[in-house]
């Protein structure tokens, strides 16, 4: 049985998500835009579309983020990861620049650019940065786990899987099981 795989890019306005199911973002309502109400309605969808997985990679901390952002930012990176392990799923978290050289081959590639490579190799028909980048998450864990096949770039893709801390190939088809 293949295990459920379910990726977030944490954003406090629009948390990309992708699964088996496809991708959407969670964008909390005007009424909870702030503080702790959004944090916890945040928690709550990530949650809800984390049920069950044998594992949920969230995109990585960026340290560009400046100012107050950077701190809210890490409140719900903190707020995320403690919900899902108080939860039972492992999580893991991918450096944005990981990402980006997966999807692009280059480390330091733009958002436009990782959807750019969305929309080219995943077939994604959108026009969201927070799926693109989820996407390319579970991407990376699926073509690390032996789910899905490197067909170009595997060099490099090699080089970007080899740096991410991943849970191994057995805890997770025993936790799917």
């Amino acid at each position: 049985m293949m295990p459920s795989i379910v990726a977030f890019d944490l954003s406090l306005t629009g948390t990309g998500w992708a699964d088996s199911s496809g991708c959407g973002v969670l964008a909390p309502p005007s009424n909870v835009n702030r503080g702790i109400p959004r944090l916890q309605w945040i928690r709550a969808g990530v949650l809800e579309r984390a049920a069950g997985a044998a594992l949920v990679v969230c995109e990585g901390y960026s340290f560009a983020s400046r100012g107050r952002a950077i701190v809210s930012l890490g409140e719900l990176g903190g707020v995320i990861r403690c919900a899902l392990a108080d939860s039972g799923i492992t999580s893991i978290d991918v450096p944005p620049s990981c990402r980006a050289l997966f999807a692009t081959g280059r480390g330091n590639a733009s958002k436009e650019q990782v959807l750019a490579e969305a929309i080219r190799k995943l077939g994604y028909e959108g026009h969201s940065h927070d799926e693109a980048d989820a996407l390319w998450l579970r991407r990376m864990a699926l073509e690390h786990y032996g789910l899905a096949t490197i067909t170009t770039g595997y060099e490099r893709k090699r080089k970007a899987l080899a740096t991410v801390d991943w849970p191994a190939r057995s805890t997770l088809f025993a936790e799917a099981a």
